[in-house]
């Protein structure tokens, strides 16, 4: 009974998710698209397996910055044009320490982009991720709406 308990208070909070794709590889994807879960990201969390991401799904395109404030682990970021173009990436980028409050330094943002990704520290240097590379999309949100985006080869096949 216990180890349930723990299984079911390490799963996200998150309830939409979905998959993205490069190249050959699939991530699964939890999804931040209302302001509390971008808020939120991936704070807390003691891990993030090499298989799993974060996306960050905007409205419309912008600068979006990110800080690591309560994050535990260090993060890839990708930030993408609307078609899934990586137009800025940010590697192994660190937490932040809770001794320094709010005063954390922020990562990339400095073009204007549609979404971001982030992925465990490492992901774009095992897979050759860069600048003007494409990812796919095909993600539910909570509400239900599927948004997909990428290269139409990169996402799964419909059903």
């Amino acid at each position: 009974m216990r180890l349930w308990l723990a299984l079911l208070l390490s799963l996200p909070l998150l309830a939409g998710g979905g998959t993205v794709t490069f190249k050959q590889k699939a991530f699964l994807a939890e999804v931040a698209a209302t302001e509390p879960e971008k808020a939120k990201g991936l704070m807390y969390r003691q891990s993030l397996a090499k298989d799993r991401c974060m996306f960050f799904v905007y409205g419309e395109d912008g600068y979006h910055a990110i800080w690591m404030k309560n994050c535990l682990i260090a993060l890839d970021v990708a930030w993408l044009d609307a078609e899934g173009r990586v137009l800025e990436t940010a590697e192994n980028v660190p937490p932040c320490s809770p001794m320094r409050g709010d005063d954390c330094p922020t990562y990339g943002g400095s073009v204007p982009s549609r979404h971001f990704v982030e992925f465990a520290a490492g992901t774009f240097k095992r897979l050759g991720l860069k600048k003007g590379d494409r990812l796919g999309w095909e993600l539910t949100l909570d509400d239900g709406r599927v948004v997909r985006g990428g290269p139409a080869a990169a996402r799964s096949p419909k059903k």
